[in-house]
């Protein structure tokens, strides 16, 4: 192992009533690891070996709010009673999520019909109540963001550091959610594209509030020019 995963299993022995069972290959150990760590001198010095821990934190600190844990498994999930917003804000935080995400979008074959759907404009609208939200499997729009995503992760992420697959497997299991885990990692990818430091900012907002999942082409035609969005807080 390299020395700063040495440094990590340290750390993590140090915070576990079995540290004999520690085994920093065996990637069940990085999940979950900061939540892992009670001593707060160690818990600095486990961050401090990833150059970018700071803006991380900071990202993860306003992920926590209105959020809880789910007992003995440790998944953060956001308080739904408790998170709200105005319809203009859901609106916009839509169309935010979309069109942060076209340049990350594969320009495959298979995509061209949602490529021109975002690059020819479109509205958004709240879908009335008596509309039911399609399956995820039948939600192109989606499915076709979700790959993104997860596509532009994989291929950005500093694998070449063996000590940051910890980092990554930390930030997958927190919410298992690609759009917090991109989020919280966006800091430590190694863009190739010009993009904000806001380009999860959305995603990760829409995760909060229940909604990550909750938008479509109306009609699941893109001849409508129109998203249809429906938060939680509206279902009939």
């Amino acid at each position: 192992m390299s020395h700063k995963l040495n440094m990590l299993a340290e750390i993590l022995k140090r915070n576990s009533d079995d540290p004999d069972s520690i085994d920093m290959e065996n990637e069940v150990d990085h999940y979950f690891f900061f939540q892992s760590i009670s001593n707060a001198d160690d818990l600095e010095a486990a961050w401090s070996l990833f150059d970018e821990h700071k803006e991380i934190r900071s990202r993860l600190l306003k992920l926590e709010s209105n959020t809880r844990e789910i007992p003995g498994w440790g998944y953060l999930c956001p308080q739904h009673d408790q998170v709200r917003c105005s319809e203009d804000e859901l609106l916009s935080l839509v169309f935010s999520h979309i069109s942060h995400l076209r340049p990350l979008l594969l320009e495959e074959d298979y995509n061209e019909e949602i490529i021109s759907f975002i690059d020819c404009g479109f509205s958004i609208e709240i879908a009335p109540s008596s509309i039911e939200i399609p399956k995820v499997a039948d939600n192109e729009l989606f499915g076709v963001l979700y790959e993104a995503i997860s596509e532009y992760r994989s291929e950005h992420f500093p694998y070449d550091i063996p000590h940051y697959q910890v980092l990554l497997n930390w930030a997958i299991y927190l919410t298992k959610c690609d759009e917090v885990a991109s989020y919280l990692l966006w800091p430590c990818l190694k863009h190739k594209l010009t993009l904000p430091d806001s380009c999860m900012d959305a995603g990760a907002k829409l995760w909060k509030l229940g909604c990550r999942d909750r938008y479509w082409v109306k009609d699941l035609d893109f001849g409508s020019k129109t998203v249809y969005f429906q938060p939680p807080w509206l279902d009939k």
